[in-house]
């Protein structure tokens, strides 16, 4: 599933334009991502909760030349999945 199914099938299970569903996907996606820009935690009960993480600078080898890189920290997203979203693939 990619934006644009999602878009089709809000379109049809709400009769809505397939244009007015596509601006619905981008207003919560990006609300979602301004959220987690700010630090907070997007959370969707029944799917699960995004929240912003930094990762630690670190050490990692090259795999073909053995050379020891130094990988910078940085920011990144971590999802963690509802309980009911687990349920669902067992």
């Amino acid at each position: 599933m990619n934006q644009k199914t999602l878009a089709q099938s809000l379109a049809h299970h709400f009769s809505l334009p397939h244009r007015q569903s596509r601006q619905i996907l981008h207003f919560l996606f990006s609300q979602t991502a301004d959220a987690l820009t700010k630090g907070e935690r997007a959370t969707f009960q029944t799917f699960g909760s995004f929240r912003r993480t930094t990762r630690a600078t670190k050490k990692v080898r090259h795999p073909k030349t053995g050379e020891i890189l130094l990988l910078p920290a940085h920011s990144t997203v971590f999802f963690r999945p509802a309980p009911t979203l687990i349920k669902r693939f067992h």
